[in-house]
């Protein structure tokens, strides 16, 4: 194409003006030299001065004509050829701008198929991710199943503890429970009572009784608390605490407190009861 935009400007800017030169100015010259030649050979026109005097203004205005064609042939060349150059620009500016269109259909094409993707892989993600939500879903149902089986397990099993009566009737045979513990060897708090008795109270909370359990005591330590009577005297139980109660009977309840705390006297119990 850039071949065929080059051969029409060389024919219209350069060959263009020469053909019609090449064509009219013959017709001018051969019409110049008949005039000349009546001019000049004798006989050939009439003597009459107006006559030759009209035939030198024709001349004249012959060349007049013949230049101003020539100009005008020039001028009309050129827009010609400024024509052709223009549309030769604006045929490139097309294509090229056609190309660009083809460009951006191929990119429309292209996001297309881009959106196509990414839609499928959207719609791969949910499908996964329905997968994994049922798949939990699933597992939740199967331990929610085990859970409740277990529970029923341990409401029905019986416990290994068993409690013929108690201070108060009896709870579920399922809920008898053992439960022991000490004060400690250096957290035991003895109070004098009176002279030649001491008292501690310990805590059972822990245990979680929801009646009163039966209670068993000893007082353990590193001497002297074998001189102690009452060891396992109990006093004030309920489901949470109860007292224990020692006599000194060989030395004061003052030199007893200090004994206490030098020789970690504490009390040792084990409590039974029902937790439900």
């Amino acid at each position: 194409s850039s071949g065929i935009n080059a051969e029409y400007g060389e024919l219209f800017v350069v060959r263009f003006p020469l053909l019609l030169r090449k064509s009219v100015y013959p017709i001018f010259l051969t019409m110049k030299l008949v005039l000349l030649a009546f001019l000049l050979v004798p006989g050939s026109v009439s003597t009459d001065p107006e006559v030759v005097n009209d035939l030198k203004d024709l001349l004249m205005d012959s060349v007049r004509n013949t230049i101003a064609l020539n100009e005008l042939v020039t001028h009309q060349t050129k827009q010609i050829s400024e024509l052709m150059l223009s549309h030769s620009i604006t045929q490139t500016q097309l294509r090229t701008m056609e190309q660009e269109n083809r460009n951006l259909d191929d990119k429309v094409v292209q996001l297309k198929r881009n959106q196509t993707d990414l839609r499928a892989s959207i719609e791969v993600v949910e499908s996964e991710a329905r997968r994994g939500r049922s798949g939990l879903i699933a597992q939740q149902e199967r331990l929610e199943e085990e859970l409740q089986a277990v529970r029923s397990e341990l409401q029905n099993r019986e416990s290994e503890v068993t409690i013929l009566n108690g201070e108060e009737s009896n709870g579920s045979a399922r809920c008898a429970k053992v439960c022991s513990g000490t004060t400690g060897r250096t957290s035991t708090s003895w109070i004098r009572h009176s002279d030649g008795f001491l008292y501690t109270s310990v805590d059972i909370s822990g245990c979680g009784f929801i009646k009163i359990p039966t209670v068993t005591t000893a007082v353990e330590g590193s001497g002297y608390h074998n001189s102690l009577t009452g060891t396992s005297a109990v006093y004030n139980t309920s489901n949470t605490s109860f007292t224990v109660k020692v006599r000194t009977e060989s030395i004061s309840s003052y030199t007893a407190s200090e004994r206490a705390s030098s020789y970690k006297w504490n009390v040792e119990w084990v409590a039974v009861g029902f937790t439900c």
